[in-house]
């Protein structure tokens, strides 16, 4: 996929400052993270500073150090910020779709918790806010579970298994309220 008009939203405007790094590399990098398991920026720093096989294929120059932690969180806050990350989630989808890797004919809907790191509130507090707030299930045994944070609520194509759309939501939103909304929001068949 070709990474590089994402990368010019990213790119720095300032005439001042050392030449920074390409923003298309720590793009491939903040992608490549999860695949590799680093959940952490701290990590990913360490991981392109000391494996060099890691570091080319996301398109760093070897010669060089790699990105500080507080630039790849820079960088990732305007990820963020732009909403590049759904758009290029969208592209991939539009892609795979295109290509026959994704059918759409039959969508299975679920959600995962994902724990914050915001400060806990009061239930009766953080429910109207967007905000993270408290969730509940019941787990295979009938155990119920609660966390404080979020909720990543899935479609997934079950033949290919690859997501088609997704939306996270405070851990308060009931997993059947989104289901026939991100069923319209899916891409077309």
């Amino acid at each position: 996929m070709d990474l590089r008009p994402y990368a010019q939203e990213l790119r720095s405007r300032s005439p001042q400052g050392a030449k920074g790094y390409c923003r298309e590399a720590i793009l491939r990098a903040l992608l490549a993270a999860p695949l590799e398991g680093i959940s952490e920026l701290t990590a990913l720093h360490r991981r392109l500073q000391s494996d060099l096989r890691f570091r080319y294929p996301c398109g760093f120059r070897l010669d060089h150090d790699a990105p500080s932690v507080s630039t790849l969180s820079r960088v990732f806050a305007q990820v963020t910020q732009k909403k590049l990350a759904e758009k290029l989630f969208r592209e991939l989808v539009t892609q795979c779709r295109h290509e026959g890797v994704i059918q759409g004919h039959h969508i299975a809907i679920d959600s995962t918790a994902i724990e914050a790191y915001e400060k806990k509130q009061p239930k009766s507090r953080c429910q109207h806010t967007g905000h993270a707030s408290w969730g509940a299930k019941y787990d295979p045994f009938g155990n119920k579970i609660t966390w404080f944070g979020y909720k990543i609520h899935l479609a997934v194509d079950t033949e290919s298994e690859l997501p088609v759309a997704l939306e996270v939501t405070p851990a308060h939103v009931n997993d059947g309220d989104l289901g026939p909304q991100m069923k319209r929001n899916r891409l077309p068949g």
